[in-house]
């Protein structure tokens, strides 16, 4: 140590006066500071997101597995996304939806991770709306298929406003119940290591 301490005054001081004293130094360490604090407040979310992210707890991470397991991208959420309610469908197809109706909605089901707890209860609310709308919209026909269109009425013909009403509200009830089921899907992969 007291060998830095003989090197200092013969032949690093004279060289670092030298630096000290310049006004290029200090300008280019001021360019480097505002340059470094503008970076900082431009990219501080994403930043702060990166540092303190730490993934899903390793609970969260098995309940992701079994909410994917009970409503998997397939079934019931890709015949939601490609449904027409206009034309008749096998009520069986919504069962997914059911399971999650019915064993979701308890405190052994909640995500620690405040973000999917949200997006979890979202969708359940979308989910509770949608078979409301079945429920409130949709007969059995002759073929035992549900259908918005009454067995009395052609369905090639001009609807009446209260049955295109029930087709519609049908329609967005399953591309809401879509879209957060893909909003959950992509949070929580992103969040997997």
């Amino acid at each position: 140590m007291d060998w830095l301490l003989e090197l200092w005054p013969a032949q690093l001081q004279p060289r670092l006066d030298h630096l000290w004293n310049s006004l290029d130094f200090w300008r280019a360490l001021a360019l480097g500071l505002v340059t470094l604090l503008a970076a900082l407040a431009t990219f501080r979310k994403p930043l702060l997101q990166r540092l303190t992210r730490r993934g899903l707890a390793p609970r969260d991470r098995e309940l992701f597995r079994r909410f994917l397991e009970v409503l998997p991208s397939e079934g019931s959420i890709a015949f939601l996304g490609n449904a027409d309610f206009g034309n008749a469908f096998d009520k069986h197809r919504l069962d997914d939806l059911t399971r999650f109706y019915y064993g979701w909605d308890n405190p052994g089901h909640q995500f620690l991770d405040q973000a999917l707890e949200e997006k979890r209860m979202e969708l359940f609310v979308a989910v509770v709306q949608l078979l409301d709308v079945v429920r409130l919209h949709t007969a059995p026909n002759q073929a035992g298929l549900q259908s918005v269109v009454p067995v009395n009425v052609d369905p090639d013909a001009d609807l009446p406003e209260l049955i295109r009403e029930g087709i519609r509200h049908l329609n967005g009830a399953a591309k809401t119940v879509v879209s957060i089921h893909q909003e959950i899907v992509r949070l929580g992969n992103r969040q997997v290591p």
